[in-house]
């Protein structure tokens, strides 16, 4: 079975990502599509990003809200399987959202973690 048929079948079964809060994504005047453009580029799918919300090591950065997927964060859950496919992934939030939304602005590998 391929990653992402895998990934989609735990996440579907995962009651903490079921819990999150409504994620939207953040559209300057400049660049309506940069979110979707990136995260094509950089091979990155939903489900993932969904991961990094949940378990993800959450930090205020910049003014901003990030969240990236270390191996500690992995290891005790559904998603141990995964890490090398998972790990280094960084999702950046806008820090001024209304309500209980996130508001998200790009997202990346960091490459250094990768090693």
């Amino acid at each position: 079975m391929k990653f992402k048929t895998q990934l989609s079948q735990l996440i579907s079964r995962d009651d903490i990502i079921d819990s999150l809060p409504k994620v939207d994504i953040y559209h300057s005047a400049k660049d309506h599509n940069h979110f979707s453009r990136r995260l094509q580029q950089r091979a990155i799918n939903w489900d993932a990003i969904r991961i990094a919300i949940a378990y993800g090591k959450f930090q205020y950065f910049s003014q901003a809200q990030t969240w990236t997927l270390l191996d500690r964060s992995l290891i005790h859950t559904p998603y141990a399987r995964f890490i090398d496919k998972l790990r280094g992934l960084r999702i950046i939030a806008n820090n001024y959202t209304c309500g209980d939304t996130i508001e998200l602005i790009t997202a990346y590998w960091v490459y250094d973690l990768r090693r």
